[in-house]
């Protein structure tokens, strides 16, 4: 019986899975995504199933973090989800990073709560929640960009209980000038999801109207390669043109399976 659900994690420096049966936790593993860090996360899962007795096979819904993040963290965590769906016809569903931070904050019902994360370059991904009845983080608009240091002027029209993520640690002492007195700053592993937030979030999903499909990965900028791709096309002896045309080709080709 397909009765474990799988939540997985790689948007920013860690790897994270958690398995569930019943809405309790059977376990939970996180490292550090140093180089091959990555790689390890297939391997992993398969040895925390083993160790439970079951086989990767019971796994019945997949819900993985989509974003925003570290472009080639996404597409890790998102492609083990999709293969390992198609593999034991999972549903899968997608989770918003940020919301997942958010449920870090002990926050009471009308709280606000303002997430921001590193995006490089001197870019933060951000969002504003405002936690229920129940704690839980709702979503107050969408995800955005902006730059940081310095918060942009006139960027809080409220006065947020709790702030917290990497691009506050990052980046203290600018956000203690322009944050009010009132507003509790979390720092530390506060920027790190736990496994009770990822709980939180599986359980905010309606199953029922979820299926096979690939998760949608929330993208809010283009990775590193794509934004030097002028550089590198000189480097290599092209045009960037010819560089960029390319590039579109291998995007927007239509896949083929080949099947035995």
């Amino acid at each position: 019986m397909q009765d474990i659900t799988l939540v997985l994690n790689t948007a920013e420096k860690r790897v994270q899975f958690a398995l569930f049966r019943a809405g309790s936790m059977l376990c939970a593993e996180d490292w550090l995504a140093q180089r091959g860090g990555t790689e390890l996360l297939a391997p992993a899962l398969r040895h925390a199933c083993a160790r439970l007795g079951f086989t990767p096979a019971a796994i019945g819904r997949i819900a993985c973090v989509a974003g925003p993040g570290n472009f080639t963290g996404l597409r890790i965590g998102l492609t083990t989800a999709s293969a390992l769906a198609r593999a034991v016809h999972a549903r899968q569903a997608g989770i918003n990073y940020l919301q997942c931070l958010a449920a870090n904050a002990p926050a009471r019902e009308g709280e606000e709560v303002l997430v921001l994360t590193n995006a490089r370059q001197g870019l933060a991904y951000g969002a504003r929640f405002r936690a229920d009845e129940a704690g839980l983080p709702v979503p107050m608009g969408r995800t955005f960009l902006l730059p940081l240091p310095p918060l942009p002027e006139g960027f809080l029209p409220g006065s947020p209980a709790f702030v917290l993520g990497s691009a506050v640690n990052s980046n203290l002492e600018c956000l203690r000038q322009a944050l009010p007195a009132s507003t509790r700053i979390l720092t530390g592993d506060a920027a790190i999801p736990t496994p009770a937030s990822l709980a939180a979030m599986e359980r905010t999903i309606r199953w029922e109207l979820e299926d096979q499909s690939d998760i949608p990965p929330l993208y809010m900028r283009d990775c590193d390669a794509v934004e030097n791709l002028d550089a590198i096309a000189r480097a290599q002896g092209r045009t960037p043109e010819i560089a960029h045309q390319e590039l579109k080709r291998l995007t927007h080709a239509s896949l083929t399976l080949v099947e035995d």
